[in-house]
């Protein structure tokens, strides 16, 4: 399985930068650890939402990143422009709203065990996409575009998103899509499985948890696990996240589970944008799938047991130092 090597890998050796797309927000969370929402006196702030999480996570490994989003032109905007800027993820294609659209908030318990989670996306910013950046984007140089479940859940988004699809498989430009499925964001389960359905044909790695392979299959978990599988291909690659335990990778008939490392956990978010930025910035390195994905799920493991999401993703020489001791394997 370490021989997986589909043509597109190759392009994670270029000297361009990985492209995030989907939504960057704010986060909070009450405090101390384990308060409830609904009682909460103090929040904590942070910067959240899956595109923006995978970003910072790839920038604290390394690599060179920008993000193709839009935010508000206002105070929270402002606070997630300047900490994805801090965190050294580029700009140059995001772009501010002067209208109704609004920065996403999402407000997260710190809680292991369901956790409770509200997210406001009315009129969500990150589904305005500047036609001019999308123009601009460096499909010939750069190492791979992400693109977010989220970013296509409205039309205009998803049409764009497309264009910009066929762009990079045009250019070579390796697309990896996380399902990243937030029920919410979608008008129902079925829809959000037509429109994923009908955009995977441009995805080179397709990467989800197994509910969200269920949706994607319109079926059971057994069923969620076969669409992953016949998904993956001689060129295409799918990784299958089981949770706590752990992710299996398919690729041409082929599969192998990989376990993860063992940690105490305060809240299961987060872990998906470390797993994916950390394993793609090991790919870039080294073409090797299984030291990748274990690279990932400690990223992921070091995310579940601190505070916060893109203040969490831990950077290489930290993640190096948890992966040298803390055991692998449940």
């Amino acid at each position: 399985m370490s021989d997986i090597m589909p043509g597109w890998l190759n392009s994670l050796s270029r000297d361009g930068c990985f492209i995030v797309v989907g939504r960057a927000g704010i986060d909070l969370y009450p405090t101390p650890a384990g308060t409830q929402i609904s009682s909460a006196n103090t929040f904590s702030s942070d910067v959240g939402g899956s595109a923006g999480n995978i970003a910072v996570a790839l920038a604290r490994s390394g690599q060179n990143v920008e993000l193709l989003s839009s935010l508000s032109t206002d105070a929270i905007g402002d606070f997630v422009a300047n900490n994805l800027r801090n965190y050294g993820v580029g700009l140059t294609y995001v772009g501010r709203t002067t209208g109704r659209q609004r920065t996403s908030l999402a407000i997260a318990e710190v809680n292991a065990e369901k956790p409770e989670v509200v997210i406001y996306r009315n009129n969500a910013s990150d589904l305005t996409l500047n036609e001019t950046h999308l123009e601009k984007l460096p499909f010939a140089t750069a190492k791979a575009i992400i693109i977010t479940g989220t970013a296509l859940s409205s039309e205009q988004a998803n049409q764009q998103l497309r264009r910009v699809a066929q762009n990079a498989n045009d250019s070579g430009c390796p697309v990896v899509f996380d399902i990243d499925y937030r029920e919410m964001a979608w008008r129902s389960p079925n829809h959000a499985k037509n429109v994923i359905s009908d955009f995977c044909p441009y995805v080179d790695l397709l990467v989800g948890n197994d509910e969200e392979f269920a949706m994607l299959s319109g079926g059971s978990l057994s069923e969620g696990k076969s669409y992953a599988k016949k998904f993956a291909t001689d060129i295409k690659v799918t990784l299958y996240k089981v949770g706590s335990s752990g992710c299996e990778i398919f690729w041409n008939h082929l599969g192998k589970h990989v376990s993860i490392y063992q940690v105490t956990a305060i809240k299961p978010f987060g872990a998906g944008d470390a797993f994916l930025g950390n394993l793609l910035s090991h790919l870039v390195h080294e073409q090797n799938w299984l030291e990748a994905i274990r690279t990932g799920a400690a990223a992921a493991a070091m995310v579940v047991s601190r505070q916060g999401c893109a203040s969490a993703m831990p950077d290489i020489e930290s993640l190096r130092k948890f992966q040298s001791e803390t055991k692998f394997g449940l």
